[in-house]
């Protein structure tokens, strides 16, 4: 590929990286349990990202069929965490 088209896929993950340190103190930091949850597919999203941008630059097509496993495998992460949160949210209005 040509020299702009490299660069420009690294400086790409170079972005995808500070995000994900963005989104890695938004999961920690809160401050509500959804704010969390957020953090948590953000950082999902964007791995898969990294994953399919370096898929390109190293020329490794299998690298796509992990990156899509890896996207399947944080949407459930996802989706039992806000089942879970929807759960404990449901038992505290019922305590009330």
């Amino acid at each position: 590929m040509g020299d702009w088209l490299d660069r420009l896929l690294i400086a790409a993950l170079v972005v995808l990286a500070i995000g994900n340190f963005l989104a890695l103190l938004r999961a920690i930091r809160g401050p509500r349990v959804a704010d969390r949850i957020m953090g948590v597919n953000m950082i999902g999203t964007m791995n898969t990202a990294c994953i399919c941008i370096l898929s390109v630059l190293l020329k490794q097509s299998w690298l796509l069929d992990v990156g899509l496993i890896y996207c399947m495998i944080s949407f459930l992460a996802v989706a039992v965490l806000v089942k879970n949160y929807i759960a404990l949210h449901r038992k505290e209005d019922d305590d009330a």
